[in-house]
């Protein structure tokens, strides 16, 4: 780590901070810490459709169709992600822009405040840490960017980054709007702010009692406000939590076996953390720092009791929202634990390995986005076949189009009508699960001028913002009929099936190929389940079929005129130059239907 010529302790004026930093190594220290941000950067731009899952697709549809800011549950720093996409629908942007402008937002806030605290504070450890709150603990919640802890702990690390800092009492105001900000932001983050708060303080280092003064009464303000403003979402979750009586998750706490299941995830998904909580503890215990060690150690396993007393770990979206809390309670220590100057040699290789720890997370997020990208691809595949079948609102079944990446959550209808409407208002669709059209007796209760936006939650069309979505007035219809196949033997004369592979394959390995269904007669070939149509395929070498009992994946939709989808492909033990041959069974006969593709099996 270079050395800083301005000491982070040197008073903050706005003169200070208009001018740039001195620091040695200036070509690395100009370009290098900008590269995460760069890849950040791309990744939103390139990933923009992934980036409406879940609640992020529920807010980018509030903001769009109420055209003002969506808030919930009193969690102002949502505002934020939405500032400059609805300055987009102010001024009658198209939806594509205005959802790459939305995934863009995010990176634009983080990085300004990275900028901030590196160039205008003089403290490249708080900006390092702002960098690893937006990769560390992150991938599938990358698609779901607007959470609202992933804006609380960067602006709580710039708090602390200010008050670290010998200002003047009148920067007191600038503090107490962050930490409003951060309190709001969730209600772990009052927790995650009390420990930053007991973490720093040291007797030999406290600040007069003045400054105190207003950061604890802003506190109390926020605690009692939430107390008495507190969303029935929240007030639910906690009342939950803390109800033991009925809540009995905690018990799997006094399971031994337990600790083995907790331990293997953590070391699969959280190493890093586990790396940094020994770090840390060795590091307070050899500078014999026992009230900073009580407080670091009190605070990471009250929060491991938190978890487990309420959940059983798991790999998932809202499981990382949920541990995101433990990357903020190790790394603020470890860190901030560095000196700002000391051996070049010792320093240097700290910062190449957080270097290093970001570049991973980064390919951990780039990797990781395969399964988003396929589920976008599925539903868009959903949409070409609703638009053929006309309307513009649908129902899909579950049993047939699952395809382990599909993750048919309750926002799919919501996504579906986003992702519909780029190629314009006048074509978009709605595309809900079927169990969602029978949850709490939606079917009998949703008018023809009514859709599903959630399955909890029917809205009129009227409420759309007609420049971006326009859905037609009637009922929902099925992408899956099931009306009978008849004559299917005759209908495949008009079927073709294209296969598009990657050429080269692993043996014994198991794939999703992209297949692409043309219909060129005016029959459609109906996917219902109870129809029994399945995607199959088998291996062939120099016309001799290696195996016919393969893989059958049922048809995720009709086939009217054009239908792709993915077919699931076990690839052989075989190795070798092999063909690749896909048709359709139904009724358990196979149709024969041409098609081949030849393929290295290595």
């Amino acid at each position: 780590m270079a050395r800083v010529v301005e000491k982070p302790g040197t008073r903050m004026t706005i003169r200070r901070l208009l001018r740039r930093p001195r620091y040695r190594y200036m070509a690395v220290n100009r370009i290098v810490p900008h590269l995460p941000w760069f890849v950040l950067f791309a990744l939103a731009g390139f990933l923009y459709k992934a980036r409406i899952f879940a609640d992020s697709g529920f807010y980018v549809s509030q903001f769009i169709n109420n055209q003002t800011f969506w808030i919930e549950c009193q969690r102002i720093v949502l505002g934020i992600s939405q500032l400059i996409p609805l300055i987009g629908v102010w001024i009658g942007l198209e939806i594509k822009y205005i959802l790459i402008l939305y995934s863009l937002s995010h990176v634009v806030f983080f990085y300004l405040l990275f900028l901030f605290v590196y160039y205008g504070l003089r403290d490249r450890r708080s900006g390092l840490l702002i960098i690893l709150a937006q990769t560390v603990g992150i991938m599938h919640s990358f698609f779901t960017p607007m959470f609202e802890l992933y804006y609380g702990v960067p602006l709580l690390i710039t708090f602390y980054a200010i008050w670290r800092l010998q200002f003047r009492f009148r920067t007191i105001y600038i503090l107490l709007l962050l930490e409003v900000l951060i309190l709001l932001s969730h209600p772990l983050a009052f927790m995650l702010f009390v420990f930053v708060m007991l973490y720093d303080f040291r007797r030999n280092t406290a600040k007069p009692l003045k400054y105190y003064i207003p950061v604890v009464l802003v506190f109390i303000a926020a605690a009692v406000f939430k107390y008495f403003f507190m969303c029935s979402y929240e007030s639910g979750k906690l009342a939950w939590q803390f109800n033991y009586t009925d809540n009995k998750q905690y018990l799997q706490l006094l399971d031994p076996a337990y600790y083995k299941v907790l331990a293997l995830y953590m070391l699969r998904y959280y190493t890093e953390v586990l790396v940094a909580l020994v770090l840390v503890i060795y590091m307070l215990i050899y500078r014999k720092q026992w009230f900073r060690l009580l407080v670091f150690a009190g605070t990471f396993f009250a929060y491991v009791f938190l978890v487990n007393s309420a959940y059983t770990v798991s790999p998932s979206r809202y499981m990382e929202q949920v541990m995101f809390p433990f990357i903020p309670i190790v790394f603020i220590p470890l860190v901030y634990g560095f000196p700002a100057t000391g051996r070049q040699g010792l320093l240097n290789i700290s910062i190449l390995l957080v270097s290093a720890l970001i570049a991973y997370r980064l390919a951990v997020i780039y990797y990781g986005s395969e399964i988003f990208v396929k589920r976008v691809t599925q539903m868009e595949q959903l949409i070409q076949v609703a638009r053929q079948k006309g309307g513009s609102k649908f129902i899909v079944s579950q049993d047939v189009i699952d395809h382990g990446y599909t993750q048919l959550n309750w926002s799919y209808p919501i996504e579906t009508m986003l992702l519909s409407a780029i190629d314009g208002n006048d074509i978009s669709v709605s595309i809900a699960p079927h169990d969602d059209l029978y949850f709490d007796n939606n079917n009998n209760k949703i008018a023809a001028n009514q859709f599903i936006f959630r399955r909890w939650e029917l809205k009129d069309q009227n409420w759309l913002n007609n420049r971006y979505f326009h859905l037609d007035m009637g009922l929902y219809r099925s992408i899956n009929d099931t009306t009978p196949n008849t004559n299917i033997l005759y209908t495949a004369n008009n079927l073709r099936i294209a296969i598009k592979t990657k050429k080269v394959y692993r043996a014994m390995d198991t794939v999703w190929i992209p297949v692409t269904i043309l219909n060129l007669g005016k029959t459609p070939v109906y996917s219902g389940k109870n129809n029994k149509v399945f995607l199959s395929y088998f291996w062939t070498e120099n016309d001799e079929v290696l195996n016919w009992n393969e893989i059958r994946t049922p048809l995720q939709a009709d086939i009217i005129g054009i239908m792709r989808q993915d077919i699931r492909i076990a690839i052989p033990d075989h190795k070798g130059h092999l063909q690749l041959k896909v048709d359709i069974i139904a009724n358990d006969k196979w149709l024969g239907i041409h098609s081949q593709d030849e393929v290295l099996v290595y």
